[in-house]
């Protein structure tokens, strides 16, 4: 299975050829300029340089969010177009779970967060490669007190391994909480090193949706067109905020707001 990978979704702005569950060779830059300026001439070089032609791609796959709005929609049009005129399947991946990828293997409680301001984070859960807490936008107190709840209610006496820009700020909210009880909440690490997103365990969840969806017996290209790609927000935008304070409606592409009570 050969695929294009991508990630746009925060600051770092990567792409990945994947052949037969490895990568065969990446490109990774997060030095300020924006994504729209760097993506598509990093990925026709990746291209190039491997001598490998797009229509010989099985797929495409991207990150769909959460994450930053700009950096997402500039990587669901690009794949989506690529898709399109490729016709090929192009598959969404959250940015939450090609974060916590890496420790798929972990007997853990995996929780990679976003910090999205103000004391607030994109986040989930996830125990041996599978989502076990939906994905939110919430204050981080608040999703402290669901991942403490459901570590100890299922999986009592599993360490907790926070992973992303918003794993410190989690940290505080345990050491005031801690200080208000007076008792030690334990088991709860931060994994450094892995805040960001890496094209490879995209296309490594990508490809792992692909094989669930043949075992289904399902098209892939049916079950995922082009034209079904979109972002998934979980909050809205400031255009969308401002709008909403002033009694006015923002009409955008189709997008998934997600509660903070799921």
């Amino acid at each position: 299975m050969k695929i294009v990978a991508c990630d746009t979704s925060n600051r770092a702005c990567s792409v990945c050829l994947w052949e037969d569950g490895s990568a065969v060779d990446t490109r990774f830059r997060n030095d300020g300029l924006t994504h729209s300026q760097t993506f598509m001439p990093m990925l026709h070089d990746l291209m190039e340089k491997n001598g490998a032609a797009y229509e010989d791609l099985d797929m495409l796959a991207c990150t769909v969010g959460p994450g930053s709005f700009t950096g997402i929609r500039i990587g669901v049009s690009a794949v989506k177009t690529m898709a399109l005129v490729l016709e090929k399947p192009a598959v969404p991946v959250s940015s939450l779970e090609a974060m916590a990828w890496p420790l798929k293997g972990e007997d853990a409680l995996i929780v990679p967060l976003i910090d999205c301001r103000n004391k607030r984070a994109w986040a989930a859960a996830y125990y041996k490669g599978e989502q076990v807490l939906p994905e939110v936008a919430s204050d981080i107190s608040e999703i402290f007190n669901k991942v403490i709840s459901y570590r100890d209610e299922k999986l009592s006496g599993k360490k907790i391994l926070l992973l992303g820009s918003g794993a410190k700020i989690f940290l505080e909210v345990k050491e005031s909480a801690e200080m208000e009880s007076g008792e030690k909440i334990p088991l709860v690490e931060y994994r450094e090193g892995l805040d960001e997103i890496h094209p490879e365990n995209v296309a490594a969840v990508a490809q792992k949706i692909a094989e669930a969806e043949e075992k289904a017996g399902n098209v892939l290209l049916a079950k995922y067109p082009a034209a079904a790609l979109m972002p998934v927000y979980l909050s809205k935008t400031q255009a969308e905020r401002t709008a909403g304070e002033q009694g006015k409606e923002v009409k955008d592409i189709p997008i998934r707001y997600y509660s903070t009570n799921d």
